[in-house]
C-alpha cells in the first residue's frame, strides 16, 4: 500500500473499523481513487462550495469544514458521516434522505477507497473527498438490504444482539 499521510490513514482506518461493525469487508486503498478525490477536492477548494462530481461508476462522499487542521481528523470525518446512521431505518432498507454518506461508507459490495484533503482557498478549512469503487447507494431492488447491514453489536428492538 502506498504511504498515506496521517489524515488519510486515520480516515481509512476509521472507515474499516466502521465497516467491520456492519459486516462489510475491509476496504483496499486505491491510489487512483485518491488521485481522483484530490483532483475533485482541489476544484471544490477553488470554487468554495460543495458539489458532487459527475464521475460515473464511483461513489463519493464530500465534506467542507471551516475547522482548523488541529480540530479535524480523518476519524472525525468518518464520525461526522457515521452520525447519519441515526436517520437510517434498517427495517425499511432503501435509499433514505440524509443517510447517503453513512450508507456509502458501509456499502458491503464496495471494495476500494481513496481519500484526499485539500485546504480551502481562504485557508480557513478543508475540502475532504472520498471516492469509492464500486459505487454504493445503488437503488436496484434489494440492494440496500444486501449492502447496508446493522451493527452486529447493537441491540435490536426485541433486545437481542444481532
Amino acid at each position: 500500500m502506498p504511504e498515506l499521510d496521517d489524515f488519510q490513514k486515520s480516515c481509512f482506518d476509521a472507515h474499516n473499523e466502521l465497516r467491520q461493525k456492519h459486516q462489510s469487508q475491509v476496504l483496499e486503498w486505491n491510489p487512483d481513487l485518491a488521485s481522483s478525490a484530490s483532483d475533485w477536492a482541489k476544484r471544490l477548494a477553488d470554487k468554495g462550495y460543495m458539489q458532487h462530481s459527475d464521475t460515473t461508476g464511483l461513489g463519493e462522499n464530500i465534506v467542507i469544514t471551516d475547522e482548523d487542521d488541529g480540530n479535524i481528523t480523518g476519524s472525525g470525518v468518518v464520525d461526522k458521516w457515521a452520525r447519519e446512521e441515526a436517520l437510517y431505518d434498517y427495517t425499511n432498507p432503501k435509499w433514505q434522505k440524509g443517510t447517503s454518506h453513512f450508507t456509502q461508507m458501509i456499502w458491503k459490495s464496495t471494495t476500494e477507497v481513496g481519500i484526499a484533503r485539500v485546504p480551502l482557498e481562504s485557508g480557513k478549512g478543508y475540502v475532504i473527498v472520498a471516492h469509492y469503487k464500486p459505487a454504493g447507494n445503488t437503488n436496484r431492488a434489494g440492494d440496500y438490504a444486501k449492502n447496508v447491514l446493522a451493527d452486529e453489536a447493537e441491540p435490536q428492538e426485541n433486545g437481542d444482539m444481532v
